[in-house]
Protein backbone atom coordinates (compact mmCIF):
# COMPACT_ATOMS: atom_id res chain seq x y z
CA UNK A 1 0.00 0.00 0.00
CA UNK A 2 2.86 2.34 0.81
CA UNK A 3 4.49 1.73 -2.61
CA UNK A 4 1.16 2.40 -4.34
CA UNK A 5 0.82 5.68 -2.45
CA UNK A 6 4.34 6.73 -3.45
CA UNK A 7 3.69 5.92 -7.12
CA UNK A 8 0.40 7.84 -7.13
CA UNK A 9 2.09 10.84 -5.54
CA UNK A 10 4.86 10.64 -8.13
CA UNK A 11 2.36 10.50 -10.99
CA UNK A 12 0.48 13.55 -9.74
CA UNK A 13 3.76 15.36 -9.19
CA UNK A 14 4.93 14.60 -12.70
CA UNK A 15 1.69 15.92 -14.18
CA UNK A 16 2.55 19.20 -12.50
CA UNK A 17 6.25 19.39 -13.18
CA UNK A 18 5.97 18.49 -16.85
CA UNK A 19 4.46 21.93 -17.28
CA UNK A 20 7.60 23.35 -15.66
CA UNK A 21 10.31 21.17 -17.19
CA UNK A 22 13.45 21.83 -19.22
CA UNK A 23 15.48 20.14 -21.90
CA UNK A 24 18.95 21.26 -20.99
CA UNK A 25 21.40 20.16 -18.26
CA UNK A 26 19.57 17.70 -15.99
CA UNK A 27 21.93 17.60 -13.03
CA UNK A 28 22.07 15.10 -10.19
CA UNK A 29 18.78 14.18 -8.52
CA UNK A 30 19.93 11.93 -5.67
CA UNK A 31 18.50 11.92 -2.12
CA UNK A 32 20.10 14.67 -0.04
CA UNK A 33 20.23 15.51 3.65
CA UNK A 34 21.26 19.07 2.75
CA UNK A 35 18.46 21.56 2.20
CA UNK A 36 20.15 23.69 -0.45
CA UNK A 37 22.46 23.21 -3.40
CA UNK A 38 24.14 26.03 -5.35
CA UNK A 39 25.60 25.27 -8.77
CA UNK A 40 27.07 27.11 -11.75
CA UNK A 41 27.39 25.22 -15.02
CA UNK A 42 28.64 25.90 -18.53
CA UNK A 43 27.04 24.04 -21.40
CA UNK A 44 27.76 23.55 -25.08
CA UNK A 45 24.32 22.69 -26.37
CA UNK A 46 23.36 21.27 -29.78
CA UNK A 47 20.01 20.19 -31.17
CA UNK A 48 18.06 19.87 -34.43
CA UNK A 49 15.16 22.25 -34.96
CA UNK A 50 12.18 21.85 -37.28
CA UNK A 51 11.13 25.30 -38.48
CA UNK A 52 8.57 26.73 -40.87
CA UNK A 53 9.74 28.87 -43.79
CA UNK A 54 9.26 32.58 -43.28
CA UNK A 55 7.08 34.41 -45.80
CA UNK A 56 6.01 31.07 -47.28
CA UNK A 57 4.80 27.51 -46.61
CA UNK A 58 6.60 24.30 -45.71
CA UNK A 59 9.31 23.57 -43.16
CA UNK A 60 12.95 22.53 -42.89
CA UNK A 61 15.35 21.11 -40.28
CA UNK A 62 18.56 22.80 -39.20
CA UNK A 63 21.11 22.49 -36.35
CA UNK A 64 21.09 25.02 -33.53
CA UNK A 65 24.15 25.53 -31.33
CA UNK A 66 24.27 27.47 -28.08
CA UNK A 67 26.83 28.20 -25.36
CA UNK A 68 25.16 28.63 -21.99
CA UNK A 69 26.25 29.83 -18.56
CA UNK A 70 23.66 29.21 -15.86
CA UNK A 71 23.39 29.49 -12.07
CA UNK A 72 21.05 27.01 -10.37
CA UNK A 73 19.78 26.90 -6.80
CA UNK A 74 17.97 23.76 -5.60
CA UNK A 75 15.82 23.69 -2.46
CA UNK A 76 15.28 20.31 -0.76
CA UNK A 77 12.60 20.69 1.94
CA UNK A 78 12.75 16.92 2.34
CA UNK A 79 15.55 14.47 1.38
CA UNK A 80 13.42 12.87 -1.34
CA UNK A 81 12.12 15.88 -3.30
CA UNK A 82 13.15 19.36 -4.29
CA UNK A 83 12.56 22.35 -6.55
CA UNK A 84 15.11 24.40 -8.48
CA UNK A 85 15.44 27.91 -9.87
CA UNK A 86 17.81 28.96 -12.66
CA UNK A 87 19.02 32.17 -14.25
CA UNK A 88 21.64 32.58 -16.94
CA UNK A 89 22.43 33.55 -20.49
CA UNK A 90 22.80 31.81 -23.84
CA UNK A 91 24.83 32.77 -26.88
CA UNK A 92 23.33 31.17 -29.98
CA UNK A 93 25.58 30.60 -32.98
CA UNK A 94 25.15 33.57 -35.31
CA UNK A 95 23.08 35.68 -32.88
CA UNK A 96 23.77 39.31 -32.10
CA UNK A 97 23.99 39.29 -28.28
CA UNK A 98 23.69 37.03 -25.23
CA UNK A 99 20.03 36.31 -24.44
CA UNK A 100 18.68 35.86 -20.89
CA UNK A 101 17.15 32.57 -19.83
CA UNK A 102 15.20 31.52 -16.73
CA UNK A 103 14.37 28.08 -15.42
CA UNK A 104 12.16 26.27 -12.93
CA UNK A 105 12.01 22.58 -12.05
CA UNK A 106 11.15 19.83 -9.60
CA UNK A 107 12.21 16.27 -8.87
CA UNK A 108 11.13 13.36 -6.67
CA UNK A 109 13.14 10.34 -5.52
CA UNK A 110 11.02 7.24 -6.11
CA UNK A 111 13.38 4.56 -4.80
CA UNK A 112 16.57 4.34 -2.72
CA UNK A 113 18.46 1.28 -1.48
CA UNK A 114 22.13 0.46 -0.93
CA UNK A 115 23.38 3.60 -2.68
CA UNK A 116 21.12 3.11 -5.72
CA UNK A 117 18.32 5.56 -6.41
CA UNK A 118 15.65 6.32 -9.02
CA UNK A 119 14.21 9.81 -9.53
CA UNK A 120 11.54 11.39 -11.72
CA UNK A 121 11.86 15.00 -12.82
CA UNK A 122 10.42 17.79 -14.90
CA UNK A 123 11.88 21.22 -15.70
CA UNK A 124 11.58 24.15 -18.06
CA UNK A 125 13.53 27.14 -19.30
CA UNK A 126 12.28 30.26 -21.00
CA UNK A 127 14.64 32.13 -23.32
CA UNK A 128 13.85 35.50 -24.83
CA UNK A 129 15.59 38.23 -26.79
CA UNK A 130 17.56 36.05 -29.22
CA UNK A 131 18.26 38.17 -32.30
CA UNK A 132 19.78 37.28 -35.66
CA UNK A 133 20.53 39.88 -38.31
CA UNK A 134 21.99 39.84 -41.83
CA UNK A 135 22.53 42.67 -44.30
CA UNK A 136 22.73 42.02 -48.05
CA UNK A 137 23.65 44.32 -50.92
CA UNK A 138 23.41 43.02 -54.51
CA UNK A 139 24.24 45.25 -57.48
CA UNK A 140 24.00 44.79 -61.24
CA UNK A 141 24.90 47.94 -63.10
CA UNK A 142 22.46 50.62 -62.01
CA UNK A 143 20.13 48.02 -60.47
CA UNK A 144 20.53 47.01 -56.81
CA UNK A 145 18.95 45.28 -53.83
CA UNK A 146 19.73 46.54 -50.32
CA UNK A 147 18.08 44.22 -47.78
CA UNK A 148 18.25 43.57 -44.03
CA UNK A 149 16.90 40.30 -42.61
CA UNK A 150 16.21 40.06 -38.87
CA UNK A 151 14.82 37.24 -36.73
CA UNK A 152 13.75 37.64 -33.09
CA UNK A 153 13.16 34.51 -31.01
CA UNK A 154 11.58 33.63 -27.68
CA UNK A 155 10.84 30.03 -26.76
CA UNK A 156 9.95 27.69 -23.94
CA UNK A 157 11.78 24.38 -23.46
CA UNK A 158 10.17 21.75 -21.28
CA UNK A 159 10.67 18.08 -20.60
CA UNK A 160 10.32 15.22 -18.15
CA UNK A 161 12.09 11.95 -17.51
CA UNK A 162 13.68 9.51 -15.09
CA UNK A 163 17.18 9.22 -13.65
CA UNK A 164 18.98 6.15 -12.26
CA UNK A 165 22.07 6.65 -10.13
CA UNK A 166 24.51 5.16 -7.65
CA UNK A 167 26.36 6.90 -4.81
CA UNK A 168 29.74 5.49 -3.79
CA UNK A 169 31.98 6.74 -0.99
CA UNK A 170 35.46 5.25 -1.56
CA UNK A 171 36.91 7.05 1.50
CA UNK A 172 35.89 9.45 4.24
CA UNK A 173 36.88 12.52 2.18
CA UNK A 174 35.15 11.84 -1.14
CA UNK A 175 31.84 10.77 -2.67
CA UNK A 176 31.34 9.74 -6.30
CA UNK A 177 27.92 9.60 -7.92
CA UNK A 178 27.25 8.23 -11.39
CA UNK A 179 23.89 8.67 -13.08
CA UNK A 180 22.06 8.12 -16.37
CA UNK A 181 18.54 8.42 -17.65
CA UNK A 182 16.08 9.19 -20.41
CA UNK A 183 13.79 12.12 -21.05
CA UNK A 184 11.31 13.61 -23.47
CA UNK A 185 12.13 17.16 -24.57
CA UNK A 186 9.84 19.68 -26.26
CA UNK A 187 10.17 23.19 -27.67
CA UNK A 188 7.36 25.76 -27.80
CA UNK A 189 7.90 28.90 -29.86
CA UNK A 190 6.28 31.63 -27.74
CA UNK A 191 7.05 34.76 -29.80
CA UNK A 192 9.27 34.56 -32.86
CA UNK A 193 9.08 36.68 -35.96
CA UNK A 194 11.12 37.59 -39.02
CA UNK A 195 11.40 40.93 -40.81
CA UNK A 196 12.67 42.01 -44.22
CA UNK A 197 13.39 45.67 -44.84
CA UNK A 198 15.35 47.72 -47.33
CA UNK A 199 14.98 49.02 -50.86
CA UNK A 200 15.55 47.97 -54.46
CA UNK A 201 15.97 49.68 -57.81
CA UNK A 202 15.73 48.17 -61.27
CA UNK A 203 17.24 50.09 -64.14
CA UNK A 204 14.48 51.89 -65.97
CA UNK A 205 12.36 52.58 -62.86
CA UNK A 206 11.58 56.17 -61.92
CA UNK A 207 12.66 55.73 -58.30
CA UNK A 208 13.80 53.13 -55.79
CA UNK A 209 11.14 51.13 -53.91
CA UNK A 210 11.32 50.70 -50.15
CA UNK A 211 9.84 47.68 -48.34
CA UNK A 212 9.30 46.52 -44.77
CA UNK A 213 7.63 43.13 -44.22
CA UNK A 214 7.01 41.09 -41.08
CA UNK A 215 6.05 37.43 -40.59
CA UNK A 216 4.88 36.51 -37.09
CA UNK A 217 3.67 33.01 -38.04
CA UNK A 218 7.15 31.46 -37.97
CA UNK A 219 7.08 28.35 -35.78
CA UNK A 220 9.78 25.90 -34.64
CA UNK A 221 9.90 22.69 -32.62
CA UNK A 222 12.34 20.08 -31.32
CA UNK A 223 13.25 17.59 -34.08
CA UNK A 224 14.29 14.82 -31.64
CA UNK A 225 11.93 14.42 -28.70
CA UNK A 226 13.55 11.35 -27.08
CA UNK A 227 16.93 11.90 -25.41
CA UNK A 228 19.32 10.02 -23.13
CA UNK A 229 21.87 11.50 -20.73
CA UNK A 230 24.66 10.40 -18.37
CA UNK A 231 26.94 12.11 -15.90
CA UNK A 232 29.30 11.78 -12.97
CA UNK A 233 29.82 13.93 -9.89
CA UNK A 234 32.78 14.03 -7.50
CA UNK A 235 32.26 15.68 -4.10
CA UNK A 236 34.91 16.47 -1.50
CA UNK A 237 33.83 15.81 2.09
CA UNK A 238 33.04 17.25 4.59
CA UNK A 239 32.94 20.38 2.38
CA UNK A 240 30.28 18.66 0.21
CA UNK A 241 31.28 20.57 -2.90
CA UNK A 242 33.00 19.61 -6.10
CA UNK A 243 32.59 19.14 -9.85
CA UNK A 244 30.10 17.45 -12.16
CA UNK A 245 30.10 16.66 -15.89
CA UNK A 246 27.17 15.54 -18.03
CA UNK A 247 26.40 14.61 -21.62
CA UNK A 248 23.12 14.39 -23.52
CA UNK A 249 22.84 12.26 -26.63
CA UNK A 250 20.07 12.39 -29.23
CA UNK A 251 21.64 12.48 -32.69
CA UNK A 252 23.69 15.48 -31.56
CA UNK A 253 25.76 15.63 -28.35
CA UNK A 254 25.57 18.34 -25.69
CA UNK A 255 28.10 18.61 -22.85
CA UNK A 256 28.04 20.52 -19.57
CA UNK A 257 30.41 20.98 -16.62
CA UNK A 258 29.62 22.50 -13.24
CA UNK A 259 30.90 23.55 -9.86
CA UNK A 260 28.55 22.91 -6.93
CA UNK A 261 28.22 23.28 -3.19
CA UNK A 262 25.66 21.63 -0.89
CA UNK A 263 24.77 23.29 2.38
Amino acid sequence: MKLKSILCTAAVGLLFVTSVGHAMDVGILAPSDKQMRAEVYYEEYERDIQQGYSFGSGSFAFPQEENRLVARVTFNPQPFWGVSLEVGGTDSDGSEDIAPMFGLGAHMVLFEQGGFYTSAFGRMTWTTGIEYKEHYVVTNGASYLDETWQRDEAYLEYGFGVQLGYEWQPCSSARITGYAGAMASFLDDTKSEERLSGSYFIEGMDAAVSFNEKDSSVDMEEDHVAQVFAGVEVALLPLDGGIRVEGRFYDRTSLSASLFFNF
